[in-house]
């Protein structure tokens, strides 16, 4: 079996950058095929020109207007028999085949959840990478504070024997300034959705989709229910929360948003939210620049204090995490209200009870919605199995400083002087009043 070439191709990439090398293409594409390919495998020749389309890939520019997610080459003919693993994965039916035999993506259904590029066999499906950007922004990092935020599923996926703590201390000592939980700001959209909950409950609006921070669930409802639009929750998410928190303290930084959603990178660059991150990694991405780095062996490395979060803004990163927080915070404001939540456990299930919600078949207060199975643990730019992932959110969500997200002070003091406003989606920034 060959080595994960897709995952060296990243490592031997940031390798050159870090000695100062050129990025020749010709000595990556060797050097990958010596690391991962024995010299007597019978189509070694093939997989030389998938490297070359992966590299290429890696190589070019970003495009502003181009998919996030697509074919390498066609046609692709790895898949064996009648098994097309890209097809069976896509939830949207947004992955076709014609009669040629080509696949193509169908954008205007894709919802950039990222299955498909965990699925395909052959490599020749990929996402778009910032990796290069970020290892050229590690090299030049005392130009400008550059800061990493994780997403709350980092736990454990960079080694079982690895505490959290001892990630930041390997992202500082990798060149980034500071490094922050996303947590932290789940707990402040976790306050604010509360607050917007309230309010509808004392006015005619309908009830609300929780879900700010899946944006393959977003793009769900935007393009299969797009009439339950108006009653998305009116917050951004965590990520982009996080990311004008700290411009606003220091607009001249740089933010990386390390996380486990390929969507994630889409959302970025959304023209209404694209001035909060200025790159999206996945945790596969990362381990190739912490590879590089030498510091994979994340043991040996200084415990920093990691203390961002509350228990509930920390369980975001699983199914019913953030519904829960929710009904918490709710009952902080108002303990009489009764509130019912439904959770969208991957996109089939989110499917349904959309469509029950649009049908107004429905019984619930609100609604959670999660692309991948068992929540952001489950994404595609995790490495370590969901379940897996869970235990070790949960064993770090219990280590908590504070319990309820209303409970984190130092959260909410990050408020004080920023407008909550810019929390808000731009269709609901004008129109909501800011909460006190």
């Amino acid at each position: 079996m060959t080595k994960d070439f897709a995952q060296r191709i990243l490592f031997h990439t940031a390798m050159r950058i870090k000695k100062g090398l050129d990025l020749s293409k010709d000595k990556l594409i060797s050097t990958v095929l010596d690391d991962c390919f024995p010299e007597n495998l019978g189509n070694r020749d093939s997989w030389r020109e998938i490297i070359s389309q992966r590299i290429d890939h890696l190589l070019s520019p970003y495009e502003k207007n181009a998919p996030l997610i697509k074919f390498l080459s066609q046609p692709c003919n790895h898949c064996q028999d009648t098994i097309t693993h890209c097809i069976s994965a896509c939830p949207t039916d947004a992955i076709g085949q014609n009669k040629q035999g080509h696949k193509t993506i169908n954008h205007d259904l894709c919802i950039e959840c990222g299955h498909c590029v965990n699925s395909c066999i052959s490599g020749l499906i990929a996402e778009r990478s910032e990796f290069i950007q970020v290892a050229q922004m590690l090299m030049e990092s005392e130009k400008d504070p550059l800061y990493a935020i994780l997403a709350p599923s980092f736990v454990g996926q960079f080694g079982s024997v690895i505490q959290p703590e001892q990630v930041k201390g390997a992202l500082k000592l990798m060149g980034f300034s500071g490094v922050f939980e996303v947590a932290l700001a789940a707990d402040i959209i976790t306050t604010l959705e509360a607050q917007e909950f309230y309010r509808r409950q004392h006015t005619t609006e309908p009830f609300m989709i929780t879900s700010c921070c899946c944006p393959a669930f977003i793009k769900l409802v935007e393009k299969r229910q797009p009439k339950l639009a108006h009653v998305v929750s009116e917050s951004v998410s965590p990520m982009i929360a996080l990311g004008r928190l700290l411009k606003g303290k220091e607009p001249n930084c740089k933010v990386v948003f390390i996380g486990p959603c390929i969507a994630k990178k889409a959302e970025a660059k959304r023209d209404d939210l694209s001035d909060a991150i200025d790159c999206v990694l996945t945790y596969k991405e990362t381990l190739g620049l912490l590879e590089a780095a030498e510091l994979s062996l994340l043991k040996t490395m200084p415990v920093l204090e990691l203390e961002d979060a509350s228990h509930d803004g920390r369980s975001f990163a699983h199914t019913s995490g953030v519904s829960q927080a929710i009904i918490y915070a709710i009952h902080d404001i108002d303990p009489t209200i009764d509130v019912t939540a439904k959770q969208g456990n991957g996109i089939k299930e989110c499917n349904k009870l959309l469509a029950q919600a649009e049908a107004g078949e429905i019984e619930a207060s609100f609604l959670e919605g999660m692309a991948c199975p068992n929540g952001c643990v489950g994404g595609p730019g995790t490495i370590i199995e969901s379940t897996k992932g869970i235990d070790c959110v949960n064993q770090h969500a219990d280590r908590s400083p504070w319990n309820r997200s209303m409970e984190n002070h130092e959260a909410l003091n990050w408020l004080k002087g920023y407008p909550s406003t810019r929390l808000l989606s731009s269709k609901r920034r004008d129109t909501v009043p800011t909460y006190k």
